[in-house]
């Protein structure tokens, strides 16, 4: 481990999170000024949390008109149009709908960023609830806290966890990210001043079929490891409701400690469930499948 003050290193943190700042709001405002193809398939997002479903037949400045499978055409007014999300030709011939949960994994992040005024709730095994809300197509923030010092008697430490990430599309399929995850309580103990890691990714496929590989820097106190933990991470989509997802870690102590999870997904057009095992050598000596990770997610 390499010491620091604590002042420079809240100064790296400070400089990190400024670039990532302004690189995304100085990258452009795509979500403003959608490019919307005629004859292609998209799925569209209402104000109202409605979706319409269908191929674009003609387009101006105040509206879209597509064609839609159960009720013909419909005129759309820009003005009431949050998102669109263009459907592949393969999925749209499928049947499939977007997969709701592209930008995740079971714990950490893919490249692959949220659409600008989207966003997300988690809860993972009842106890951790999380939010993620997209300010930018290119910047997203996330949030958590845990409950269980509540149910267990109020009493703290009220664990919290923030996550601002970046990442944006460099040239089709292939995409590029960064974030920041830190670590404290409201109730702090003492001299703990919170933990976590700066990190680096990217990501090659799409929303269906994608893998992640990244590094991440850890942090506690006035201490930022010298070596950092190294990340690979994928799904694949294998039919209309259901995803495999697999998140892997190679920890650098003792060399290289590895941890590895394998799961499903299953899908709904605003929700996804994981019902998955993390596991080693050593869990495996007494879970022979690993430790259950459950998680519910839903998107809005």
């Amino acid at each position: 481990m390499i010491h620091h003050s604590v002042s420079k290193n809240r100064a790296v943190l400070m400089a990190a999170a400024a670039a990532i700042l302004l690189i995304c709001f100085n990258q452009p405002a795509l979500h403003a000024q959608i490019d919307t193809e005629i004859s292609k398939e998209y799925l569209i997002t209402l104000k109202d949390g409605g979706t319409v479903k269908g191929k674009l037949v003609s387009q101006n400045s105040q509206q879209l008109v597509v064609r839609t499978a159960s009720m013909g055409e419909v005129t759309i007014q820009r003005s009431d149009i949050t998102g669109i999300r263009a459907l592949s030709s393969k999925d749209a011939l499928k049947g499939w709908f977007p997969n709701p949960n592209p930008s995740k994994y079971l714990i950490g992040n893919s490249a692959i960023p949220l659409e600008k005024g989207r966003g997300y709730y988690q809860n993972t095994w009842i106890f951790f609830n999380g939010a993620s809300y997209a300010f930018t197509d290119n910047l997203s923030i996330t949030g958590g806290v845990e409950i269980f010092s509540l149910l267990a008697g109020g009493s703290g430490p009220y664990a919290f966890y923030l996550n601002p990430k970046m990442s944006f599309e460099v040239t089709d399929n292939l995409y590029l990210g960064g974030n920041i995850l830190y670590v404290n309580s409201f109730r702090s103990f003492e001299d703990f001043s919170g933990l976590g890691t700066l990190n680096a990714f990217g990501t090659y496929g799409n929303d269906n079929n994608n893998i992640t590989a990244g590094v991440g820097w850890g942090f506690y106190g006035q201490d930022l490891a010298s070596r950092p933990v190294i990340t690979i991470g994928g799904m694949a989509r294998a039919g209309r409701r259901i995803a495999f997802v697999s998140e892997n870690w190679l920890i650098p102590v003792d060399g290289m400690y590895g941890i590895y999870s394998y799961g499903i997904r299953f899908l709904g057009e605003n929700i996804s469930l994981d019902l998955a095992f993390i596991n080693n050598a050593d869990i495996a000596n007494s879970l022979v499948v690993g430790i259950p990770f459950l998680d519910f997610v839903f998107n809005f």
